[in-house]
């Protein structure tokens, strides 16, 4: 049972592989994608008048391993409609995009990129494995990770993709529609302030039982240099732990723990992060600008006799800033395989924003009694069909209800397809 768990774990939660991140091993990875529906805008957006067509989007992937390099890319190219005032179609556009199926019912012009539904239009890696053990990478997207995080379920150019963290995002009650967004620093090849997962790593690991690495991001200068830490320990079967470090040396560093806990019928994953920007140097400036802390924790669930597995998942952020209440969300994955060749799936969250206290003061400047932190509920249902060993067809529905901190109402949703073909 235990072995089950495992396999069934590490398929749905897309964790890090051996060497790199795209693909497994040697292969090519093409995934064809189109997507309609509704999308999220603004008052009076006209976008928002009538069902819209989006286009297609073809996302190539491959990896090569050449004696002791590894070499991997990526590149999104989208045919993505046009469409003219009176919301008729009028032709395609043929672009190197980061444009994604999943963008349009998440897209919104505030927030972090980290939940708007956006991916990198490219990104080439190299790593070089000199000895057992040991590699050094330099590339666009490295994504190399030591702990669990709050799970996006593949990345946004996949058929499992869905939003994170019940949709909040990364800002100030106020300045955007939702808010309570945490980053959690396991992947120690990103660097948040520069919003770039660009690097130059080096990692060392011993068999299963420890990781230990560094990389310099994109963005540093000598003038405020940085670099991220990282650091896995799994001493037994049953338990890892993991901590890491974006930015050292800047005061707007950010501080990762995790732990795992293999139980046998089940597994735990649990995080905290702690993310210290600030107009000051201390660890929690109390500013209005200052970060925010955050932890929250998964639990998988198999039921290998029925096929069927699940991943409730909850999270909360708690601002430095006094006048700031928490944020929260809860939310799940339910893979159930029908058969070898069908598996019914589904994400569905929600997500409740942090708010201003100043907003019910009618002694203070910010006095607005009827806002609040909104809310985004999300729900995702897929359907896929293994075609053959090459072949997969998935079909997928996103539904989102957002309420924003000023009670604007929003219901979009979007609908399409992903064919991908693996060898």
């Amino acid at each position: 049972m235990k072995k089950i768990v495992g396999v069934i774990a590490g398929l749905l939660l897309c964790t890090a592989v051996s060497f790199a991140q795209v693909l497994p091993a040697n292969g090519v990875q093409n995934t064809l994608s189109a997507s309609f529906g509704l999308p999220l805008g603004v008052a009076n957006d006209p976008d928002r008048e009538q069902l819209r067509f989006y286009g297609f989007i073809d996302t190539l992937q491959a990896r090569f391993d050449i004696s002791k390099f590894t070499v991997e890319g990526m590149l999104n190219w989208g045919a993505l409609s046009w469409n003219e005032v009176d919301q008729k179609f009028n032709t395609f556009t043929f672009a190197n995009t980061e444009i994604t199926p999943y963008w349009y019912t998440n897209h919104w012009r505030q927030g972090g990129w980290w939940t708007n539904g956006n991916t990198p239009s490219y990104y080439v890696n190299f790593v070089f494995h000199p000895i057992e053990g040991f590699d050094l990478g330099m590339g666009t997207r490295l994504d190399w990770s030591v702990g669990p995080a709050p799970s996006s379920l593949g990345h946004f150019w996949e058929p499992i993709a869905h939003i994170v963290q019940g949709g909040l995002k990364d800002a100030a009650p106020g300045d955007a529609d939702v808010v309570g967004f945490t980053y959690y620093a396991n992947n120690y090849t990103s660097w948040y302030a520069g919003n770039t997962r660009a690097s130059l790593g080096a990692r060392y690991r011993y068999k299963d039982l420890l990781e230990i690495g560094v990389a310099l991001p994109s963005g540093v200068t000598v003038n405020a240099p940085a670099f991220n830490f990282g650091l896995k320990i799994h001493p037994v079967d049953a338990f890892t732990i993991a901590v890491a470090c974006d930015g050292i040396i800047q005061y707007t560093s950010n501080l990762y723990a995790g732990l795992t806990l293999d139980l046998n019928m089940f597994i735990l994953d649990a995080w905290l992060g702690l993310n210290m920007r600030g107009d000051g140097n201390t660890l929690f400036p109390n500013t209005a600008n200052a970060g925010r802390w955050g932890t929250g924790a998964a639990i998988t669930l198999a039921f290998p006799k029925v096929g069927i597995t699940l991943r409730p998942e909850v999270g909360f952020t708690f601002y430095n800033y006094s006048d700031y209440t928490n944020a929260w969300y809860v939310g799940g994955r339910f893979n159930w395989d029908l058969t070898k060749e069908f598996t019914l799936g589904a994400w569905s969250s929600i997500g409740f924003g942090a708010e201003n206290r100043q907003w019910h003061n009618d002694q203070s400047v910010n006095y607005h009694p009827s806002w609040n932190g909104g809310s985004v509920f999300d729900i995702r249902p897929d359907f896929t069909w293994k075609i053959n060993k090459n072949h997969s067809l998935t079909i997928f529905f996103d539904f989102q209800n957002r309420k924003t901190y000023a009670n604007t109402v929003y219901d979009v949703w979007a609908s399409g397809f992903y064919w991908t073909f693996k060898r």
